[in-house]
């Protein structure tokens, strides 16, 4: 394993957290775009996005309770992950709801009327057992036998190819795909199941470069997506050794290190790192422009990006590999095209 490795075995990770950073950092465009394909919208790219604080103390658990609470375009809507099917559910997802109306309550008529707003829900089921349903429901009876039903859609990520979550913007789910490989490697299988489940891993990470290419997300969303598809595939592995199912541990930790240190195919950015150095040396030393080190430096960091901007790096990755600002690059940009 390399010394630069982010994979920590003994950690414990909150699904809900790793979810919610994901949804936070996502472009509001993108976020936009999510809740049009799952909540069967139309909302404009153009809406305003406010992501609203949601995390409540609950005294009964002596936790706190967290959950993704979102208005576009004055719409509410409220974003539940869950492991597995749970009877008490429904009365959740209301108890959340009820729980973000009352933090973001509306004073209609002061001390007569307070307008609560209940958000159009979802849950996001992580694994699909045996009790799946499309749809979780609370019905409401008041004294005067008044009803009122709400309900929140209900989504199995594995009812999703990793084509069809890139295709719907659920990129925030996409840490999760790896739980679908429990129903095979914490059961009785062959190495040949584990060989095409890593294969199905290698091959998720090829179409995930597209939407990373194309500039939909940005090359920390991508690497985020990664680090956490392998923890998550860890966690998998980690189960499946200690029911003493697993076959090909060694084969395993390899692609999962490739998942962390995966270069970006067609460019090999520590070779046009040195060849940048080493040609802005020569150049500078032939047109006498070498009037110390940091006139070096700057020409050789204009080379550098001149070479990744030809290779269609993307400014965020430019970024990070150079430790310039985007203003930096931009700045550099222009004295390219002078």
């Amino acid at each position: 394993m390399s010394n630069n490795s982010i994979i920590k075995p003994n950690a414990v990770y909150s699904y809900d957290g790793i979810a919610k950073s994901a949804l936070d950092e996502m472009k509001d465009e993108n976020l936009i775009i999510f809740i049009n394909r799952i909540f069967n919208r139309d909302l404009s790219l153009k809406s305003k996005v406010l992501r609203l604080a949601t995390e409540t103390y609950d005294e009964n658990i002596k936790q706190n309770r967290c959950d993704y609470y979102v208005c576009i375009a004055n719409e509410m809507f409220l974003i539940e992950l869950q492991s597995y099917e749970d009877s008490e559910m429904a009365v959740r997802v209301f108890d959340y709801g009820t729980r973000g109306s009352k933090l973001h309550a509306r004073n209609i008529k002061e001390y007569e009327m307070i307008e609560l707003t209940l958000p159009n829900p979802v849950v996001f089921y992580l694994r699909k057992g045996r009790n799946v349903v499309n749809e979780l429901s609370v019905r409401l009876v008041s004294p005067e036998n008044q009803t009122f039903t709400y309900s929140a859609r209900a989504v199995y990520l594995d009812d999703y190819s990793f084509k069809d979550m890139i295709d719907n913007y659920m990129y925030p789910m996409m840490p999760f795909y790896p739980l679908r490989y429990e129903k095979t490697l914490l059961k009785k299988h062959t190495e040949e199941d584990e060989k095409q489940i890593l294969d199905e891993i290698k091959d998720n990470l090829k179409i995930l470069r597209k939407p990373l290419e194309d500039g939909i997300i940005s090359f920390e969303d991508y690497r985020y997506i990664r680090r956490w598809m392998v923890e998550t595939f860890r966690a998998v592995v980690t189960r499946s050794k200690k029911r003493k199912k697993f076959v090909n541990e060694k084969e395993a930790e390899r692609v999962m290190q490739y998942m962390v240190d995966e270069p970006i195919e067609g460019f090999d950015i520590y070779k046009a790192l040195r060849d940048s150095r080493a040609e802005g040396k020569l150049e500078g030393r032939l047109e006498g422009k070498l009037e110390g080190k940091d006139e070096g430096i700057k020409e050789t960091q204009i080379i550098m990006i001149k070479n990744m901007l030809e290779n269609n790096v993307t400014d965020d990755q430019i970024s990070l590999y150079s430790g310039l600002s985007i203003e930096e690059i931009n700045q550099i940009k222009k004295e390219i095209n002078k």
